[in-house]
């Protein structure tokens, strides 16, 4: 009888200790989701100060012209375009600035002013058939990198502050 409760007594245990634990796991709401990936909108974009719209100074580019203007210490360009017309405008007011442009494109609109220090812009282009443009204004401290372009991030334009110290685009069609 002894033994015949010890059993009962464990069975007991046993099977009441599963059918009382929780397998339920609650899902986080809208508000609590965090890092996930979402598809890149031109919506998407603008929520967070970015204008994609089409610029129209491509339509009116006939020629191709690089304007420098560099006012401080260890401020350095690397310019490279390889397209049918352009007109690339960088200025760097402060010290330490970098331009890293590459471009091969129909045309190319870029207008860059880095204001401060340690401002590094990194923009590539390889597409033939693309009218591209980048307008941007960095204020100290910065990091922007495009990398390709399509439909979303062939055009560009937004001031770039401490808020968003580091803006990393990677296009791909």
């Amino acid at each position: 009888m002894k033994n015949l409760t010890y059993i009962v007594l464990s069975i007991f245990l046993f099977v009441g200790s599963h059918s009382f634990s929780q397998t339920y796991k609650e899902e986080k709401t809208e508000g609590q989701k965090t890092g996930e990936a979402q598809a890149a909108t031109p919506e998407l974009f603008q929520a967070i100060g970015i204008d994609n719209s089409v610029n129209p100074k491509n339509a009116t580019l006939t020629n191709n012209a690089v304007f420098v203007r560099q006012i401080g210490e260890g401020n350095q360009a690397a310019i490279s375009a390889e397209t049918n017309a352009s007109e690339i405008n960088l200025i760097q007011n402060g010290n330490q600035n970098g331009a890293n442009l590459d471009y091969t494109a129909n045309t190319i609109y870029t207008n860059i002013l880095q204001n401060g220090d340690y401002n590094i812009v990194k923009d590539f282009v390889y597409d033939r058939n693309v009218d591209a443009s980048l307008e941007l204004r960095q204020e100290g401290g910065n990091y922007f990198e495009r990398f390709g372009t399509n439909e979303i991030t062939k055009s560009l334009k937004f001031k770039q502050t401490q808020n968003s110290p580091d803006i990393i685009i990677r296009s791909y069609k």
